[in-house]
């Protein structure tokens, strides 16, 4: 799986004439190495060549775990030493390159250093990698439904928690240790659990707050499967809530579901995003809809495509993405629902089956 899609990208570089593309510890580098590192104080690189030659640099207490996933070569260091002796081993190697390719959107300044050693021109090389990582494969979707599955349970397993007196960061933390219990790796992004008029702020991380009846919860969170993210957001009703918040979610839902409705490959990014928004802005909170309708899902939490006003990117089957309407009014509430869609041939699959009608609790 990784050496196929090593291979497509050397044909994209040999194609844009870039002579190699340098990764950091990340997702690209797992996605084309199966190598799974964090960025840290140590220098680390992969480097593959156009020749389809692969080269790593590596800290001396990542080397194990280097050399059990990669046969590559591999230039270590100790922390005494530092990367510069690594650094010279791996220019030899590499020879002369007239163009690196770098991940602009991960890349440390640091790590930028490292490269202008080569003295070669830099570009981005970012658009070259998203393209090939855009359209997620068999293995990849079910990476995806696994998170989702996580999710979908972890949430209903929660939901007795949810009551008056409860502040929102104990939620949460019940929340995380669900997920744990059924596999998630971790979380990728902070759990927005937003109650009352935390709410509004759509990315309100739980805080010490105590939750009141009669107020609506936001609650945003992710899990990771094998790297693949999966990313739910549900709002439900603490008691009895007044009809205009029963209205609010309500708007939101139908915004929710009509965006749905007109998902197909072949539509644009934009008019997904329209599809949403028009239902909004139709009931007169146009304003309160502050944010884009959905982004892409796979090794990261945000990428794309990006479903939004402009974006003329045509949406293409293996492409998965979140669809997230919201309004937000200030100082009074939020209302959002999320759900995590794959494209296909026909249509899309929507890998979340939780009712999205308001539940109260």
């Amino acid at each position: 799986m990784f050496e196929a899609r090593k291979k497509k990208l050397v044909q994209v570089l040999k194609k844009n004439e870039i002579g190699a593309i340098v990764l950091v510890p990340g997702p690209n580098l797992y996605y084309f190495t199966g190598l799974k590192l964090k960025q840290s104080e140590r220098l680390t690189l992969a480097v593959i060549t156009q020749e389809a030659e692969t080269f790593f640099v590596s800290p001396q207490v990542e080397l194990s775990k280097v050399e059990e996933t990669v046969n590559d070569d591999i230039f270590w260091y100790t922390d005494e030493e530092g990367p510069s002796g690594a650094l010279s081993q791996l220019k030899k190697a590499v020879g002369t390159l007239g163009i690196i390719g770098v991940e602009y959107d991960q890349m440390r300044v640091m790590e930028l250093k490292a490269v202008e050693a080569f003295e070669a021109a830099v570009v981005d090389g970012n658009g070259l990698i998203n393209n090939l990582r855009i359209c997620k494969d068999e293995q990849e979707i079910e990476q995806l439904q696994q998170a989702v599955n996580i999710l979908e349970s972890s949430f209903e397993a929660v939901l007795p928690y949810i009551k008056p007196g409860v502040t929102e960061v104990e939620i949460a933390a019940q929340l995380e240790f669900e997920m744990r219990k059924r596999g998630s790796e971790g979380t990728p992004f902070g759990t927005i659990v937003a109650s009352g008029d935390r709410g509004a702020s759509p990315h309100g991380r739980a805080s010490e707050k105590k939750i009141r009846s009669g107020e609506l919860v936001v609650m945003d969170f992710g899990a990771i499967v094998n790297g693949y993210v999966g990313d739910i957001c549900r709002t439900v009703a603490i008691g009895t809530v007044s009809t205009e918040l029963k209205e609010i979610y309500e708007i939101v839902q139908l915004a929710q579901q009509t965006a749905l409705d007109s998902v197909k490959p072949g539509v644009t990014a934009h008019e997904v995003d329209q599809a949403a928004r028009e239902v909004i802005e139709s009931h007169g909170y146009g304003e309160y809809f502050t944010h884009r309708t959905g982004h892409g899902l796979g090794l990261n939490s945000h990428e794309m495509p990006y479903l939004m006003k402009n974006n003329e990117m045509v949406l293409l089957p293996g492409m998965a993405f979140s669809v997230e309407p919201g309004i937000y009014l200030p100082d009074k509430v939020g209302v959002r629902i999320e759900d995590n869609l794959i494209i296909t041939e026909d249509g899309f699959i929507n890998l979340m089956s939780l009712p999205k009608e308001l539940l109260t609790v």
